[in-house]
């Protein structure tokens, strides 16, 4: 048996067939239109490529409007520049494929991009063989723009599948909800990417870091897929199989057991109670906070409702949503992120948007929020109408200081004064970036309660990519800076007696929900169905033990001294990938 060592972003262990999702996946949304044409329909055809290369130049544009400011990116740029002319070259060989075949658009475009890739493919020269990714990428954006904007979705995929990708965008992260995947492989995507922050949350494990990984794996071959360690096995033998069936049984076996003691208060030995809440980003996902007993859902990331929507989301739309949660919890509290949007995270109805402000494009969190002002607004409305009658809080993310604090609470009273309503909901501040810790004592004032986020905090304080660098050591919120970051943010918070929640997924490794508790902190949000764990390493420890051990931990100058001095207290424990995460019925389902 072959095996590929990649980097593990969501835990479990799944066995399943290949599917490698890139162009050739996505072609076969037009397979089924393809047809034959007439004479007078040739130029009908014509008009429906011109508009599929419009809007990929409208993309390529924004895109390159993006990393055009930044001289670092100059390689990036030129590489959209040149998929723009790329476009506009397969396009005219379209239309003149669709007037001498007399076949539709679909039709041709499917030909001419096979055609293209072919011919770079039995090229000498590897540097233009290599060019090959570039008509995929393109091909995949014109066939995406060609249906308007209608993707493959993974229903389409037979039960047992494993995908294989460079990459998923959120969107299509999303798209594994219902679906008959049970495992992610993919080239890029750290643990605290969205493909990982979804795959956890339905159980699917998933692995990235693999190079090259949609060329060493083809589809159809069977995968042995360990979310734990972080291998592939490919094309296993009967007896690799049975090894690995013996460790899914054990690993069953160990959810079963913390399954079983979820209904334990979550106490420290010495009696001290930590709230335990659920992160969730899709409303499919509120069950699962009842199921895990857990006291709420402590960060509710509501982007998830809007990056594949190619229509703006209404705030009737928004009101039903929101409405049918609060019902579902039955009085547990409900704290709504209104949408951590910008940057890479767009989604196509802002994209594609020609009167939208362009300046704003760089711009991330509660600065970009402000920046479109009708989309918060509705939003706003919408969470505040139900919270009048449930429990529902709202929070800002990346907060950078008081003036773009007090925007966002005006924008709240507007929303509040608009519905002429009488309760506005509590307004809290994610703190996530080195501003938001010079500027704390200002923005606890205006604030009923604070969240850290530790993924983008460990981001920024440490100067790293969020996705390239996770799991490697020297990027982890064990971190000393950011262990005495989240103490400045703990004590600040008594002082003005603000409560204080982690909702970072970090919060799923034992080891570091055990030092949280000595830093102070009494609420915990993460994903509910990885919070089993993290329970019983809480119910495990002594507070006073944990706190001094704490102190000792802000001493240290290394992610690595930290770690010796959690191993010489608690033993060796598992890494947060490690941690024993969900078994996918799925996964079961293939053995």
């Amino acid at each position: 048996m072959k095996s590929l060592e990649g980097r593990p972003i969501s835990p479990g262990l799944a066995v399943g067939t290949a599917v490698v999702y890139d162009y050739e996946i996505q072609r076969t949304l037009l397979s089924e239109l393809e047809r034959d044409i007439r004479h007078g329909d040739v130029q009908s055809e014509c008009d429906r490529i011109d508009k599929a290369l419009e809007r990929c130049n409208r993309e390529l544009t924004i895109a390159t409007q993006v990393v055009g400011g930044d001289p670092q990116l100059v390689d990036a740029a030129a590489l959209l520049s040149a998929h723009a002319t790329m476009a506009a070259e397969i396009a005219a060989t379209v239309k003149q494929q669709i007037g001498c075949d007399l076949v539709n658009v679909e039709l041709a475009l499917d030909s001419v991009i096979r055609d293209w890739i072919s011919r770079l493919q039995n090229l000498d020269n590897e540097y233009l063989r290599q060019r090959e990714q570039d008509v995929r990428d393109v091909g995949q954006r014109m066939t995406r723009n060609l249906t308007e904007g209608i993707q493959y979705s993974f229903d389409l995929v037979p039960p047992g599948s494993v995908i294989v990708a460079r990459e998923l965008l959120p969107s299509e992260a999303v798209g594994l909800v219902n679906s008959g995947v049970v495992a992610i492989v993919s080239e890029y995507g750290g643990k605290f990417s969205h493909t990982a922050i979804v795959a956890a949350a339905l159980g699917i494990p998933a692995i990235s870091g693999i190079t090259d990984v949609t060329k060493l794996i083809s589809s159809g071959e069977t995968l042995l897929v360990d979310g734990l360690s972080g291998t592939v096995g490919i094309q296993p033998s009967e007896s690799d199989k049975a090894e690995f069936s013996v460790r899914q049984l054990a690993h069953e076996r160990l959810i079963a057991s913390l399954a079983s003691e979820e209904e334990q208060p979550c106490k420290t030995q010495d009696g001290v109670e930590i709230s335990l809440l659920g992160n969730v980003g899709l409303p499919v996902e509120v069950d699962q906070i009842a199921e895990h007993h857990l006291a709420g859902i402590g960060l509710f990331r509501t982007e998830f409702l809007f990056i594949d929507s190619y229509t703006r989301p209404s705030f009737d739309l928004q009101l039903e949503v929101y409405g049918e949660m609060a019902n579902q919890l039955a009085g547990l509290p409900m704290v709504i992120r209104t949408f951590d949007l910008g940057g890479e995270k767009l989604p196509p109805f802002l994209s594609l948007d020609r009167l939208r402000n362009r300046s704003s494009l760089h711009l991330r969190g509660l600065r970009f929020s402000l920046s479109e002002k009708n989309l918060l607004d509705a939003q706003l409305r919408a969470i505040v109408h139900i919270a009048q009658t449930a429990d529902v809080r709202i929070l800002f993310p990346m907060v950078i200081g008081s003036h773009d604090f007090s925007l966002a609470i005006e924008a709240v009273d507007r929303a509040v004064k608009q519905l002429d309503v009488l309760r506005r909901p509590p307004v809290g501040a994610m703190i996530e970036t080195p501003a938001a810790l010079f500027a704390l004592d200002e923005i606890l004032e205006l604030a009923d309660f604070v969240a850290i986020g530790t993924n983008d905090l460990t981001q920024y304080m440490l100067a790293a990519d969020r996705d390239l660098s996770a799991g490697t050591d020297d990027c982890t919120a064990m971190h000393p800076a950011v262990l005495r970051a989240i103490k400045q943010i703990v004590q600040s918070s008594q002082q003005w007696s603000r409560p204080v929640c982690v909702c970072g997924e970090e919060a799923a490794d034992a080891d570091f929900a055990r030092l949280l508790v000595g830093l102070g902190i009494r609420e915990l949000s993460l994903g509910p169905i990885r919070a089993a764990a993290t329970r019983r390493a809480i119910r495990g420890i002594d507070c006073c033990q944990v706190t001094q051990l704490a102190e000792l931990a802000l001493q240290c100058r290394s992610p690595a001294e930290v770690r010796q001095l959690l191993t010489a207290s608690f033993g060796v424990a598992p890494s947060s990938s490690e941690s024993p995460g969900p078994v996918s019925q799925q996964s079961v389902e293939v053995q």
